[in-house]
């Protein structure tokens, strides 16, 4: 990709990503990644832990494995709902690494680069909002270079 881009470009992106460094974005997101990940290990736990789960789901006696699905079966809401925040929170830190970039070098080559990257990954212009919601961390192109405006 890199040499598809102009140099002008190329620094545009790198002030794109030191925004992220800047504005703490890695970090933020490597805490709420490790606090989640450290609930969804309690919460399997937890159920794992629960003899009365197996019983209360028609078992005569404890059972590991009817636990580990009671787990599955209730994580798959909280594990989408929790998606939705992260892909919202991501997104979030893109606008603001844009904005970044818009404000320490040049709007231009940010906008260009960001039309040739999306060009070259062939990303769909005008998804579905509720697509996006669900499964882009990042915002879409057009998104990206009206916020750039």
């Amino acid at each position: 990709m890199i040499e598809k881009l102009s140099t002008t470009e190329i620094i545009a992106v790198l002030a794109h990503e030191i925004g992220h460094y800047k504005k703490k974005h890695t970090l933020s997101m490597f805490i709420f990644s490790n606090i989640q990940t450290f609930a969804t290990f309690a919460l399997l736990g937890f159920l794992l832990g629960y003899p009365e789960l197996s019983t209360a789901l028609g078992a005569s006696e404890s059972s590991f494995h009817l636990s580990a699905l009671a787990f599955f079966i209730l994580f798959t809401p909280l594990s989408i709902f929790l998606g939705l925040i992260n892909n919202t929170w991501s997104r979030h830190n893109e606008y603001e690494a844009d904005t970044f970039a818009k404000q320490t070098y040049k709007v231009e080559p940010m906008r260009s680069a960001l039309s040739k990257i999306s060009t070259d990954s062939l990303a769909n212009l005008s998804p579905h909002p509720a697509y996006v919601a669900f499964n882009y961390t990042h915002p879409t192109l057009l998104q990206r270079l009206k916020n750039l405006e």
